[in-house]
């Protein structure tokens, strides 16, 4: 009985034991316990130089409405964001504002790495074309990349001490003036080609490349480039004009194989574009860093502020996407048009012909450009309760501008297709294709139907029975449809989208319309 005492008093003392152990019995807490959570404020900037105005999205904390939660920057590019149990670590990504040294609006979109906010070790955190960068790079080695770059020995000793936390650091703040140009410009080449592919339409009007897309292809172009080598000369802020064409080069394979639809081209005059704004602006930049002493970077960002030289207007007129503006139909200006809805323009029927004509030139060009715009007429005459339509729809114009944005050339090319449509019963609905180049331009800039509707013979046909039913009293409007397929209208046209369908050719485009009483 003894031995079988003792037995059961060790295995009372073991049971005890391992329910303390586990929290258990005696109604004393006796273990550890998780402490509550506590929210903290996490800081936090948006460099380009520093962007006012932005919206910073934290990418995967959702509010109540599961939406991605979103705050904005103040006029030093600052933001707060408090942390919660459901948002401890998110990625974050900035789009909008103000460049607060250049005073451009900022089109571009900057990343930073899903980041533990609740223990981010940093005096803030920091979303900049490095932390851009770094989050397209894949498998590719920052240290490399950022070498390639061409960042200072003491900045790459700063980051490497840092384990490359790029989050952690304020170029603005912690690099030198030719470091921070050189993240500026990187930037602005990311800009352009982003804007570029984004402007860039399919035949029905719809964009060909979303934002998203966009950003991953040319900070991916970036990537291979830095991955394979330099990208400014040695020293520099000046880009390397091998490398740059080489990169660029990489954004048009690769978007095209993106785009996958061979009716789409992406114009080289597209990427010569870019490759001159934005060289223009690396060596306005260069002289800048290399004639002001031993310039910080918040001192250059000071300087372009400031205007000093005339920087901040070499940089703005360089870093402007050009887009098509002033706009002409029928040689009425957009004043005219829009004014005579309810009253109508008086012109001659035999006038009517010869004001058959779309003009329109490009704001913000720096070398020469070209374009491939579908374009459509449609004639709609009104007589009392009886109504008149000729539809024209053509596919393809190439277009030319100057340097100064001029329209120098526009040619229909041979394979080009035409449809017509009317309502008139002696005419049938017909597509063809042009057996050779037209030249639709006129020496005024404007591109003129009359040309076309003079230089082929089913299509003078069928206007000129058209035109035949017309007569004087008759209200006619004339709507044109423009889709630009690598640039787009300048939104401050406030242009309106409308759908075009036309004997099977549908697309959406801005349009325009002329209000016309004829007498």
């Amino acid at each position: 009985m003894k031995h079988k005492t003792l037995k059961l008093s060790v295995l009372s003392i073991a049971l005890t034991s391992l329910l303390t152990a586990c929290g258990g019995g005696g109604g004393s807490d006796g273990g550890s316990t998780t402490p509550p959570f506590t929210s903290k404020t996490v800081a936090g900037q948006a460099v380009d130089f520093y962007l006012k105005n932005a919206t910073v999205t934290l990418t995967d904390c959702l509010d109540d409405k599961n939406l991605p939660i979103v705050v904005n920057t103040n006029e030093k590019g600052e933001f707060t964001f408090d942390t919660t149990e459901k948002c401890q670590s998110s990625a974050m990504t900035v789009t909008g504002g103000i460049d607060i040294a250049t005073g451009l609006n900022f089109t571009g979109t900057l990343k930073i790495q899903k980041t533990d906010l609740q223990n981010f070790s940093s005096a803030k955190v920091v979303v900049s074309p490095l932390t851009t960068l770094q989050v397209y790079a894949g498998s590719a080695n920052i240290e490399s990349l950022l070498t390639n770059l061409g960042l200072s020995a003491e900045t790459l000793a700063k980051l490497k001490a840092s384990n490359f936390n790029l989050a952690g650091f304020d170029p603005v703040k912690d690099a030198s003036a030719k470091d921070m140009a050189t993240i500026f410009v990187i930037q602005q080449l990311a800009n352009q080609i982003e804007d570029s592919l984004q402007n860039i339409s399919k035949s029905d009007g719809s964009p060909a490349l979303d934002v998203s897309k966009a950003t991953e292809l040319a900070f991916g172009a970036l990537v291979k480039q830095l991955s394979a080598g330099k990208l400014f000369t040695d020293g520099t802020t000046k880009l390397d004009a091998t490398a740059l064409q080489n990169l660029l080069d990489t954004v048009q394979t690769d978007a095209t194989k993106a785009i996958n639809d061979n009716t789409i081209v992406i114009d080289n005059t597209v990427l010569n574009q870019i490759s001159h704004s934005v060289g223009t602006v690396a060596d306005a930049l260069n002289t800048v860093v290399t004639t002001g002493g031993n310039l910080t970077a918040e001192a250059l960002q000071q300087k372009l502020q400031n205007n000093e030289g005339g920087i901040q207007d070499t940089l703005q007129a360089e870093l402007l996407t050009p887009v098509y503006s002033d706009f002409k139909l029928a040689n009425y200006d957009l004043t005219q048009i829009k004014g005579s809805a309810t009253t109508p323009l008086a012109i001659g029927l035999s006038q009517l012909t010869s004001n058959l004509n779309i003009s329109f030139k490009m704001k913000n060009a720096t070398t020469s450009l070209h374009d491939t715009i579908k374009l459509a007429f449609a004639l709609h005459g009104v007589r009392n309760t009886t109504q008149k339509d000729l539809n024209v729809t053509v596919n393809s114009i190439q277009a030319s501008f100057d340097n100064t944005g001029n329209l120098e050339k526009a040619i229909i090319p041979a394979g080009a297709k035409i449809t017509i449509s009317s309502t008139i019963n002696s005419l049938k609905n017909t597509t063809f294709s042009i057996d050779q180049d037209i030249k639709v331009n006129s020496s005024n800039g404007a591109i003129s139907l009359q040309t076309l509707i003079d230089s082929n013979a089913t299509l003078k046909n069928y206007y000129n029975q058209y035109y035949s039913e017309l007569a004087s009293g008759d209200a006619i409007n004339v709507t044109a449809y423009v889709l630009p397929i690598s640039y787009v209208i300048d939104a401050d046209l406030k242009l309106a989208t409308s759908q075009a369908n036309f004997n099977g050719e549908n697309f959406s485009a801005p349009s325009l319309t002329a209000y016309f009483k004829l007498n």
